[in-house]
């Protein structure tokens, strides 16, 4: 463990990297190498945890896994609708349902393409806590689905779905497993750059974000290892 502590704050390798990069392979696979020479292989896991943010009614328990959006629609009308005392903030989001968008791009967009369903989740659970500053979308805010259906009620009517939301729903971090598949070695990459950007700058970096999509294929309960409310 000392020996990777010091491998990883090693500034030497940064200083390497610029000086031949136009010459190496991408940071993160060069790190790998890197480490590999100096520590040895390492066994590379068959499985990986992953970590879904989003915010949710407080109610909720994900007892039926983590759903793609196209399955998920109904249930997310639901509970828009559970959420929202304002009649006329219910029937105008239950308008942008029904007509799957039509004022605001993004929302129609991605209720009809499937894309855009996911789930999606982050290897790297800090990334969630600096998604802005790492140029991800903040989840723990609201989901992008949420966002857009707000944009769209709001270009609709001029009703303000979003603060109502906000303020009930909470932010929540589910950690699941999944096969790691060929992805195995990319997936110790990156926890190395993590882990480098924290011991240098005690955060994570870029180097830390990299990304689960499942196809339209949901996380069954099953694999939830743990939710985490934030």
């Amino acid at each position: 463990m000392l020996a990777l502590r010091e491998f990883v704050a090693d500034p030497s390798l940064g200083i390497a990297y610029e000086r031949d990069w136009e010459e190496l392979p991408p940071f993160d696979r060069w790190l790998f190498q890197q480490a590999c020479a100096r520590l040895g292989r390492p066994a590379l896991p068959k499985e990986l945890c992953w970590f879904h943010g989003t915010r949710v009614p407080p109610t909720s328990d994900f007892s039926e896994g983590i759903l793609p959006l196209g399955a998920w629609l109904p249930r997310l009308q639901a509970a828009v609708d559970a959420t929202l005392d304002d009649v006329n903030m219910k029937r105008e989001a239950a308008a942008a349902f029904a007509r799957k968008g039509g004022f605001g791009m993004h929302f129609g967009m991605k209720v009809k393409d499937s894309l855009h369903w996911g789930p999606y989740a982050i290897l790297v659970r800090e990334v969630a806590d600096y998604a802005r500053t790492l140029g991800q979308h903040d989840y723990l805010g609201m989901p992008e689905i949420i966002e857009d259906l707000c944009e769209d009620v709001r270009l609709a009517s001029g009703l303000e779905l979003l603060p109502v939301l906000e303020q009930r729903w909470k932010p929540a971090v589910v950690k699941f497993t999944a096969p790691a598949g060929d992805s195995a070695g990319y997936a110790v990459a990156v926890a190395l750059c993590y882990l480098r950007e924290v011991a240098l700058q005690g955060r994570p970096g870029h180097g830390a974000v990299w990304c689960f999509d499942g196809g339209n294929t949901p996380v069954p309960a099953d694999r939830i290892v743990a939710v985490e409310w934030v």
